[in-house]
């Protein structure tokens, strides 16, 4: 049954996740790493392929890790060739939630050359600040994210970069939130979500001492939206007079809503397309940007 609409798609190439990350109780509901057949994967997206459907979301818990469970090995990237061949029909590949520390050159390159794989780059790392990230169990460091980030930036200069981070962690002292609010101002992800920790039932991280009180955790979480909301701005204000491809989502009473390629479904901003054209759900439209909002873009066609 399908849950999305027929005009894109989720294909998940793996289940579980290798981190094991001390706030995440994902390992332990979805057990260890399996990812899926090659044949099985490719079986899947030539059927939609033969669908029509525009957008093909390939997901996992964890996507840089496709393939180390299988015999022979496998990878993304090679699996990324295969399933361009194989989509010849659709539009965008999209890629969702790549550690960062398994990105590879190879990877970025791909991502920069193929027209059709969104220059849309997911990376979650959660916090800058080291003593926090070992906490967390996490496998890089901050010196590490900033070169990572810098390459991507380099690589693929039109890229959009989106993470996710979490404030409050256990012991997380208010100068090391500080040091995380500093580095995203200056960073400027083009999209970012942050979360309050949530303490979780069988993670390491739900006995570590020095909770956060909620109110804290609130406090900062406000911190960081109200700061990116600037940079959110400031994105968008790059993108006003220019041509950007929109994929037609729905229709609404002035026209259209849509999303570039910089904007992953249900998650991103939206174009509101203003058009006296007939457009389907589905369809790609070049649209001139005319005015730019908080996180959405207004477009005509």
């Amino acid at each position: 049954v399908r849950l999305t609409p027929n005009h894109y798609a989720y294909l998940k190439i793996c289940e579980g996740c290798i981190n094991y990350c001390s706030f995440c109780v994902i390992p332990k509901i979805k057990g260890k790493l399996t990812s899926a057949s090659v044949a099985s994967i490719l079986k899947k997206t030539k059927e939609f392929n033969r669908q029509g459907i525009s957008e093909l979301n390939i997901i996992g818990q964890d996507i840089t890790a496709f393939g180390f469970d299988l015999k022979p090995r496998a990878c993304l990237t090679v699996l990324l060739k295969k399933i361009l061949k194989v989509a010849r029909d659709i539009g965008w590949i999209r890629l969702l939630y790549l550690y960062p520390e398994r990105i590879t050159e190879e990877l970025l390159k791909i991502i920069r050359d193929e027209e059709r794989v969104c220059k849309y780059i997911d990376i979650p790392i959660q916090h800058v600040n080291n003593r926090i990230l070992k906490l967390m169990n996490r496998k890089t460091t901050k010196s590490q994210i900033l070169r990572l980030i810098e390459r991507i930036r380099k690589v693929i200069p039109n890229a959009s970069l989106r993470t996710s981070i979490i404030v409050g962690f256990p012991g997380e002292r208010e100068r090391e939130f500080k040091e995380l609010l500093s580095f995203i101002k200056d960073v400027k992800f083009e999209r970012l979500g942050a979360f309050k920790y949530s303490r979780e039932e069988g993670t390491v991280a739900y006995g570590l001492p020095g909770q956060i009180p909620e109110k804290v955790k609130s406090q900062r979480f406000n911190q960081v939206m109200s700061s990116q909301s600037k940079v959110a701005r400031l994105v968008n204000g790059k993108f006003l007079g220019s041509i950007l491809k929109v994929l037609i989502e729905e229709r609404n009473k002035d026209g259209y809503i849509g999303r570039t390629e910089f904007d992953a479904p249900e998650v991103d901003g939206l174009v509101y397309v203003k058009s006296k054209f007939k457009f389907n759900p589905g369809d790609f439209v070049k649209a001139k940007i005319t005015d730019t909002l908080e996180y959405d873009l207004v477009g005509e066609v």
